[in-house]
């Protein structure tokens, strides 16, 4: 157990729980980036300069010219084996036959993530490296909760320089169950040897606070980012506006 302080608020907490994109990563710094990157390569792929932009765009609520993301669209909250199938759609409603399509989205997410696209832009969300050093000096464990897949969050972390304070990740393709069902939680909380209730539960969407409630965690902190602050307080038991305020 180690001491953390919250709004100036103290706990005693064993293990901390953080969602990724937008809790550890910032979200619009970092996929913004990467769509657009992953949009453009699809469409030369695909041979549909032009045209597959919009539908992407729309299927996955975000604009990569204003960078403006839908807090409650697919990519702010789905998994990754749901916005791959979106985008395949896409492909497929601009005549591109399924199976092609998927060939095409497999490709270019290949050559996109494994290329280093991915990790050279990649963006820390502002205090979360610093928070993530005082809870190791501390004693406190630390968890990653994601959607995304353990691989491609393992990459992240290493990317921003946080693999080495992270006790364990579990992702989409880790549980039967993805947010905002407690699996993830639970799996956590078993693999570390810790009650659910001596833990807290860090995220910045309501399918991260919703977890953590249906969890039984002792505490759920909202982080402002893309959903309004009010819509934050009306389910986290705190809300914060960056990771500076978890002292």
């Amino acid at each position: 157990m180690g001491t953390i302080y919250i709004n100036g608020k103290e706990h005693d907490v064993a293990l901390v729980i953080f969602d990724k994109d937008g809790t550890l990563l910032d979200f619009g710094e970092t996929w913004i980036k990467v769509m657009r990157s992953l949009i453009d390569k699809l469409e030369r792929n695909a041979n549909k300069q032009g045209k597959l932009k919009p539908k992407i765009e729309a299927a996955l609520g975000i604009s990569v010219d204003t960078g403006k993301v839908d807090p409650f669209g697919p990519l702010a909250m789905g998994t990754f084996t749901e916005c791959d199938t979106l985008i395949s759609y896409c492909l497929y409603s601009s005549s591109v036959r399924w199976d092609r399509a998927r060939d095409i989205v497999h490709l270019t997410e290949k050559e996109i993530f494994a290329g280093g696209i991915r990790e050279h832009n990649v963006v820390a969300a502002d205090g979360s490296i610093a928070l993530l050093k005082r809870l190791r000096e501390r004693g406190i464990r630390i968890a990653v909760a994601t959607n995304d897949n353990v691989a491609d969050t393992t990459r992240d972390m290493e990317a921003i320089g946080a693999i080495s304070y992270i006790d364990l990740i579990i992702g989409a393709d880790s549980v039967d169950k993805t947010k905002p069902d407690p699996e993830m939680v639970y799996k956590i909380c078993n693999r570390l040897g810790i009650e659910p209730g001596k833990s807290i539960l860090v995220g910045d969407m309501l399918v991260d606070i919703l977890m953590g409630k249906n969890a039984g965690v002792m505490l759920t902190v909202g982080v402002c980012g893309l959903l309004p602050r009010e819509i934050l307080e009306e389910y986290a038991d705190v809300v914060i506006p960056s990771l500076n305020e978890i002292r």
